[in-house]
């Protein structure tokens, strides 16, 4: 398991994450992900409360990705340590 908390670790997965997402097969894929998991959707459902959470779960590996595209290494590290406390 990668320790998020650690910037170097940060880096390596970050680095792997950059050169699939940042071609345009990874565009594409990156799209689709949107799209199947609900990124532009309400993750609202007033008829199934469990529903919340299974949407909430999938937006949250589309957000992952976009969160190592965008930021650094070092802010990764320091959203991870925010998170733990």
């Amino acid at each position: 398991m990668i320790d998020l908390t650690n910037a170097n670790e940060v880096k390596g997965i970050q680095a792997n994450i950059h050169s699939t997402f940042n071609t345009p097969q990874g565009e594409i894929v990156l799209e689709f992900l949107e799209q199947a998991c609900g990124w532009y959707e309400s993750i609202f459902d007033p008829e199934n409360r469990d529903r919340i959470l299974i949407n909430a779960g999938r937006r949250e590996v589309v957000a992952t990705i976009k969160t190592f595209l965008k930021l650094t290494p070092e802010e990764i590290a320091d959203l991870a340590k925010a998170k733990e406390q």
